[in-house]
């Protein structure tokens, strides 16, 4: 059973994660045999200001 999760800066609409998760279930399926539905998928969205990039802060 395959986890995915997927972190981003920032807001994805329902679409997009909609879409993400279709291509990422079907490479999954595709390129190691994985079930779609044994496949799951989390959308951590995180705030610029609690990410950063070195000593820098991404919002």
């Amino acid at each position: 059973m395959p986890y995915v999760n997927v972190r981003v800066v920032g807001k994805l609409t329902k679409e997009q994660k909609q879409q993400i998760a279709k291509e990422i279930s079907e490479t999954l399926l595709k390129v190691a045999n994985k079930p779609k539905d044994a496949t799951y998928i989390a959308f951590d969205e995180v705030q610029g200001e609690s990410w950063a990039v070195g000593d820098k802060l991404l919002g």
